[in-house]
């Protein structure tokens, strides 16, 4: 008998897990939020296949044969785990896994290196943050370019498309609305995008893009409401602005008359396409 797998239908397993302290989740820039948490057995992290939702993986459990199937988007290959064994079937292919897969709260639970084996997913331990960083497959290359590129323009659209959790605690109050991304000199990995009179300013950290502060700007430099750290004025800064009315762009170094405007093509579709090159400008913050 196959179906869809829910978690009421799993048995429970005595087996010796122990709680791995405060481990925390990464899929692709989301942070995951689990009712099965990383465990530790024999000394290997585990993970639960159903916090792996990020990977829109499709899990279908056998309840006569204690196994579970597992379908990854445009993957032909169906991978096969069995709780108790540590071979798993991957297509034709048989993995060993470190330790078996097993039940633990009604999940089942792999060990934390095989996701990289089974899924060609990059697995990244943080052992001074107790995280784990995954990427997809079809998402490495698109990481690769935000810490390592030397395309600037390209990292730094990456970076504003980044999703984030966090979320906006004060709002825009001026009549005139314009968007603006500003950035430090040859950087990509933290910026300021402004809404009017709203500046907020995120920084990306092992993946995840925070949002450190924001502000109400009642005149240059000064602000009615602020929420979070200011953070320290950067020596040289370039600025893109769209006028929301003729979404013309404006770009150029921030404190300077000079500045360059264009009309944005008309198959545009993102605000991150007021983001170009700027001349001579060179990337200084890669992450090797």
């Amino acid at each position: 008998m196959k179906q869809i797998l829910t978690l009421s239908m799993l048995l429970t397993f005595a087996i010796p897990f122990s709680a791995a302290p405060s481990i925390q989740l990464v899929i692709n820039s989301e942070v995951v939020h689990s009712d099965a948490p990383p465990v530790s057995v024999a000394g290997r992290t585990m993970v639960s296949l159903a916090s792996l939702k990020p990977l829109k993986l499709n899990l279908v459990w056998n309840a006569d044969k204690k196994t579970v199937s597992v379908n990854a988007p445009g993957v032909k290959e169906k991978l096969v785990l069995t709780i108790g064994k540590k071979e798993a079937s991957y297509g034709e292919k048989t993995l060993t896994l470190d330790v078996p897969a097993q039940l633990n709260k009604n999940r089942v639970v792999v060990p934390l290196r095989f996701i990289s084996k089974a899924f060609n997913a990059e697995v990244e331990w943080k052992a001074d943050k107790n995280m784990v960083i995954i990427r997809s497959a079809d998402q490495v290359e698109k990481y690769k370019k935000l810490y390592q590129g030397t395309d600037l323009v390209a990292a730094r659209k990456i970076a504003v498309d980044l999703p984030t959790n966090d979320e906006n605690t004060l709002d825009n109050t001026e009549e005139g609305v314009y968007y603006q991304f500003v950035f430090p000199e040859g950087e990509a990995l933290r910026y300021y995008y402004i809404v009017g009179n709203l500046l907020t300013y995120y920084e990306i950290k092992d993946d995840v893009k925070h949002l450190v502060w924001e502000g109400l700007e009642k005149a240059p430099g000064k602000y009615m409401k602020e929420k979070g750290k200011r953070p320290p004025a950067d020596k040289t800064e370039y600025y893109f602005l769209q006028e929301r009315v003729d979404s013309s762009v404006t770009y150029g170094k921030v404190g300077t008359e000079k500045s360059v405007t264009q009309r944005l093509p008309a198959n545009v579709t993102g605000i991150h396409d007021i983001i170009v090159p700027i001349p001579d400008e060179v990337r200084k913050d890669q992450i090797k």
